[in-house]
Formats: C-alpha cells, structure tokens, sequence
C-alpha cells in the first residue's frame, strides 16, 4: 500500500517538474524575443538603422540631383557665354559667321534692329544697312541635303508701325554722312503719278476690309481657293494674316524673296539667279533652277506655304507688295519707283539686270519689270461672265508700258500659260 502511495507522489512530482520547466522556457523565449524585436527595432529605426540610412540616402540622391543640375546649368551658361562672346553684334560682322543656330536681332551701321532667323546667314553681297538692302541666305541643299534649304535669299522689309504713329522710326544713312529717320507703317497704299503714297489701309485696321480702286481687297480669313473661269472662281488667300501683321508689329519688318520665283524639284519656289525660263505656251518647268512663269495664283500660293520650320512663309500679300515699295522710294532715292515700268522688252533670268538700277533697288529685283506677280490679294471684278478674282502686282517686260511696279490687275484663277508672263514671289516672317 506504501509502495503504490510513493509512486503516485512521485509521478505528481515529475508533472510539476516538466510544468515548471515550460514555464522557465517560455519565459526564456519571450525573453529572447524581446530582445530581437529591440535589435530588429534598433537596426531599423535606430540612429544608424535601416530607415535613417534610406532617408539618409534619398536625401543624398536628392542633392546629387541638384548639384548635377547646377554643374548642367553653369556648363549651358558657360556654353552661351562663350557663344555669345563669339556672335557678331553687327550686319557687317555677319557676314563671316555662317549660319545662325536660334532666331538673333542684330544692329545694322545705323544701329537699327535686324532680325535674324535660325538656319539662315548674313549673305556675303549684302548691304550694311537698311539703306543698302539687308539679304539673309538659307543653307544650301549641298551642305544639308533635304531639299528645303538651297541658298535662297531674301530681303528684309524694316517697318516702323502699323498703324501710322510715328514710333520705333528706321534710321537712314545718307553718302553725306547724316542719318534721318524715316516713318514707314504697314498697310496697303496707292501712289500718285510721281510716286506720291497714301495709306488706304493701315494693317492695324486690317478689318474691315477696305476695297481699293473698288474691287481690290485683301481678305482676313482664309480661303483655299478654286481653279474656275466660271462664277465659282476663287483666289487662295493669305494663310494667316493676322499672325503676318503681328509679327511685323513684333519684330519691326519681314522679308520678301529678292527674286522672282525659280522652279524647285520639291515643289517649293527658289529666290536666287534662274538659269533658264520657257516661252512655250504648254510647258511647266521641269528644270531645278528655271524661272517658274507659268503657274496659277493658287498653285503659287501653295507653293509658298510652309517652306521651312523655323520662320513662316506665304506668297506676297498686298500689305508687303505695297510695304515694300514704299521702303524702296524712301531709301533708295527712286521717289517714283511706284510708277516704274519696265526698260527691258523680252524676258530674262532673274537676277540678269543688275546694271539696270530699276530692276535691283536695295537688292530686290524684278518688281518693276520681267514677270506680272501673283499675290494673295483678290477682285470682285466680273467680265464676260468670268470671274477674275486673282490680282497680280507689278511691271511686265512686254512693250506695253501701262504696268509699273504699283500696278494692280485682276485675272481667271485658272489663268497662267498666256505668253508666260506670271510668276510669284514668296514672303517669310518670324514666328
């Protein structure tokens, strides 16, 4: 009886023993957890933990940023000053820089402002004043291959105004040396017959539209135009007038191509000497270089559109036509140049009459001679039952002499082939 009470003593004691020794052992484990979760906590939010060092480390990648971003602006300012300190300041200067790469106003010698457009040079025969005729050149297809840039040069047309307010004057340069200064806002204009104008529509008031001589207009809003003999015709208009009219305001001037238009193989006009033209009363230009005198008013004004990225083009609107006449009788000494017909009787290549003062006048030619032009402006005119809605400006090398450099005339928009007498003349302005 003994023995079985002892062993029953004895098993109650060994459970207590292993109760007790789970117990010790959990409370080890806690303990043990406990301190991995202060290592583990340490190790992520301690002073040198996880957490501080990521902080720390976006903190310096911020600061890597910032500093890169300063080393990248000091090498651009370092870059701009060293091109600055290299860029001519002057027209004169220009001539041996080459092409500028951004849009760049210059002085002239009279220390009025040129603005330059990127992809395009002061060409080498150009004048050092506004008074001479300022000519830029495009890069030439040898040199940049696509068929958009081929050495075409245009002159730059400086405008006070555009709304006859006597500011931002243009300064004129006499053989003297005594410089005046010189009013010329633009807008459309008649001339007397001694080369007397008068401002019929400033371009500030470019609407409403104002009719000249009753069916001349020069329209706001654009119109595609329609090759039509019939009372469907219609002339393409100007593409963004507005945005002409604001830039002139902007920059003080524009350019006008300083040649009649030559054929290019990519369907876009060159300005520079033709070599060759065609009198046939059937055959368009093929030729890269030949005077393109056998065109429609509308094919010419697409042609004109959109030649380049980097400054804006259109055909000649009457704004610029009649703009640009008045530039030439204030600063080349021709006070009647409006009313200059042509001294030359049969056709040429542009560019081959320079001897001729009234084919080149600061160092544009043919507008008072060789080719009718086609522009932008329209008629109303109606005749046999044709509508001629499309206006041509300026003289013609026929032996009629009832064409001058001013003159306006209206004809068929399907009109082009007739003794291959119309040709174009593209304008280009700053965006």
């Amino acid at each position: 009886m003994k023995r079985e009470e002892t062993k029953k003593k004895n098993k109650l004691h060994e459970k207590n023993n292993q109760r007790g020794i789970t117990l010790i052992a959990l409370v080890i484990t806690i303990i043990v957890l406990i301190i991995l979760a202060g290592i583990s906590i340490n190790l992520v939010l301690g002073e040198n933990g996880l957490f501080n060092k990521a902080r720390k480390a976006a903190e310096d990648y911020k600061q890597a940023a910032i500093d890169e971003q300063k080393m990248t602006n000091d090498l651009e300012e370092g870059i701009d000053k060293i091109a600055n300190d290299n860029r001519p300041k002057t027209i004169e200067e220009a001539k041996d820089y080459g092409y500028f790469y951004e849009k760049t106003t210059l002085d002239d010698n009279d220390k009025n402002k040129i603005v330059i457009p990127a992809g395009f040079k002061i060409a080498e025969d150009s004048g050092d004043t506004v008074t001479d005729g300022i000519i830029i050149e495009d890069k030439d297809i040898t040199t940049d291959g696509d068929g958009k840039q081929r050495g075409n040069q245009y002159v730059w047309i400086p405008v006070s105004n555009i709304n006859q307010g006597g500011t931002n004057l243009i300064k004129k340069s006499s053989s003297e040396g005594k410089t005046e200064e010189i009013e010329i806002t633009l807008g459309r204009y008649k001339f007397d017959s001694n080369g007397t104008e008068h401002l019929e529509q400033a371009a500030e008031n470019s609407t409403p539209i104002i009719p000249i001589d009753t069916d001349y207009q020069e329209l706001t809003d654009y119109q595609p135009g329609v090759e039509s003999s019939d009372a469907n015709g219609q002339n393409r208009t100007a593409k963004e007038l507005g945005k002409f009219i604001e830039s002139v305001k902007v920059n003080g001037g524009y350019y006008i191509a300083r040649y009649e238009a030559s054929y290019g193989v990519d369907n876009k006009p060159n300005s520079k000497v033709s070599n060759g033209f065609i009198n046939e009363s059937s055959t368009i230009p093929t030729t890269e270089g030949y005077l393109w005198n056998n065109i429609t008013e509308i094919k010419a004004a697409e042609a004109c559109e959109n030649m380049y990225d980097t400054i804006s083009s259109d055909l000649v609107n009457s704004y610029a036509w009649d703009t640009a006449i008045v530039y030439i009788q204030k600063f080349s000494g021709l006070t009647n140049y409006s009313m200059q017909n042509s001294k030359n009787h049969t056709l040429a290549n542009t560019g081959e009459r320079e001897k001729d003062t009234t084919d080149k006048v600061c160092n544009i030619y043919d507008m008072a001679s060789n080719c009718f032009e086609w522009t932008t402006e329209c008629s109303k005119s109606t005749i046999n039952s044709l509508t001629y809605t499309c206006v041509s400006r300026g003289g013609y090398c026929g032996t009629v002499s009832d064409y001058y450099a001013s003159s306006r005339n209206c004809n068929i928009a399907t009109y082009s082939i007739i003794y291959k007498n119309y040709t174009f003349r593209p304008i280009l302005y700053l965006k």
